[in-house]
């Protein structure tokens, strides 16, 4: 999919992706936003809105992303749209150190990935382990 084909969808994926940039603005750095200033106050005005009209976020990306931060969201719209059609759903957990060591034993000696792992370990549980006591 070209890039003018993908800055026309997924717009709730652009307007978090958006929203995560301008969280982390740094005003003493070039950014790839082109005015961060300007940005914050058309952002607001645009964000005003109950819901964020698609052609409105389009015209904001167009006009105030620069070319770098244009790519940046091309990206980030390709890798979801390939997360999203492999049927994966993307988790972040926190593991105990212990566990992590653990995971990292499975791995030197599996050969396999921890991904690969957590999924065998999920797909071969024993559901009956996991009902609560009567």
């Amino acid at each position: 999919m070209k890039k003018a084909e993908l800055l026309k969808t997924d717009h709730t994926v652009q307007l978090r992706w958006l929203s995560n940039q301008l969280a982390n603005i740094n005003h003493d750095s070039q950014s790839f936003l082109s005015q961060p200033e300007v940005i914050e106050r058309a952002y607001e005005k645009l964000s005003s809105a109950l819901v964020v009209n698609d052609a409105d976020l389009e015209h904001f990306i167009s006009v105030h992303l620069s070319k770098i931060g244009q790519q940046r969201l091309v990206t980030t719209l390709r890798v979801n749209k390939k997360r999203m059609g492999l049927g994966v759903e993307r988790l972040q957990v926190d593991l105990s150190s212990l566990n992590n060591g653990r995971l990292n034993q499975i791995v030197a000696l599996s050969g396999k990935t921890k991904i690969e792992i957590i999924n065998y370990l999920i797909c071969n549980a024993d559901l009956s382990d996991f009902e609560p006591e009567k």
